[in-house]
């Protein structure tokens, strides 16, 4: 009967079912478009004014780019979240590669599935409540890691004081709290990886090491894209757990360019300065993605 509604009305029903398609979407696209689209348009329009906090507005074309861009302290703020994403992105990729190749290697099911999801459960924890447990870790006099550290005779270390060590130690808190998303990404990719592609590495004498770089990786080349695409935008994008722990400290030395927006936009209320913050991350994560899709994108078929 659907067949021959088809051949009858081919042009009709192919209308139709396009109308109901679209119908379907149209909220999903309503919802981005008022929760993305327009606030980026807003940011775009507002980084060529001047804004009053009563409301007034000037048009100042480029100023405020001119004025950003050549702060010292905003491009502070760039390499501290830089140093930040280097920190986190790696370790993240890896130590969730690595998790998952271990989960994987578990033949039975239901302790897969209870090891899984303590990895996972950091990733359902609210990041503030999630920086906050790292605070005290971190408490030089009273902390659980100065506490360990104490037994194989490190000193206490001041990890959120210090100016070198706030920004790894911050980077671990996001290692933390993102390795179990990442680790399910890769445990679902690798578990549709057909067996027989093992099978016949290991009858032509392929070792464990050389079954990893010749199938595994190749074949999980786009599940790692796009982890590495992920964990660049939520690190790069990184404010909550800085905001709970440091607020910017010491001495700006965890101030990242989302906290400095924050700052510029809420305590000081500059918001064309802030929307040219905000632009200049939305162009950086942009660029960078592209380029990382063109450049990381090997499609593999054995």
């Amino acid at each position: 009967m659907r067949q021959w509604f088809r051949i009858a009305f081919p042009k009709d029903y192919s209308d139709r079912q396009n109308r109901a398609g679209f119908l379907f979407v149209l909220p999903a696209l309503l919802f981005f478009g008022s929760v993305f689209i327009l606030p980026l348009a807003q940011s775009i329009m507002y980084s060529f004014y001047k804004i009053a906090p009563g409301g007034a507005s000037q048009f100042v074309g480029l100023r405020l780019y001119e004025k950003v861009l050549t702060d010292s302290t905003f491009w502070t703020a760039v390499q501290n979240t830089i140093q930040l994403v280097l920190f986190s992105v790696p370790t993240t990729v890896i130590c969730a590669l690595a998790v998952a190749l271990g989960l994987n290697r578990i033949t039975n099911l239901k302790w897969r599935n209870v090891w899984a999801a303590m990895y996972f459960l950091p990733f359902a924890t609210s990041l503030v409540a999630a920086a906050l447990i790292w605070q005290w870790i971190y408490e030089p006099v009273y902390g659980f890691l100065n506490y360990a550290l104490s037994f194989v005779g490190i000193p206490p270390q001041k990890w959120l004081q210090s100016l070198f060590q706030v920004r790894p130690a911050i980077a671990a808190v996001s290692v933390w709290v993102r390795i179990g998303f990442d680790t399910m990404i890769f445990l679902a990719a690798l578990q549709s990886i057909p067996e027989q592609y093992y099978e016949a590495a290991r009858i032509d004498g392929a070792n464990a090491v050389q079954q990893l770089r010749h199938i595994t990786l190749p074949l999980l080349n786009p599940q790692i894209l796009m982890v590495c695409i992920l964990e660049l935008i939520f690190n790069f994008k990184i404010f909550d757990q800085v905001y709970a722990t440091t607020q910017g400290g010491p001495a700006s030395a965890s101030q990242t360019v989302i906290m400095l927006l924050y700052d510029t936009a809420f305590k000081f209320f500059r918001f064309g300065d802030a929307s040219v913050m905000a632009v200049f991350v939305f162009i950086t994560l942009l660029v960078v993605t592209l380029l990382q899709w063109r450049i990381f994108r090997k499609p593999v078929e054995y």
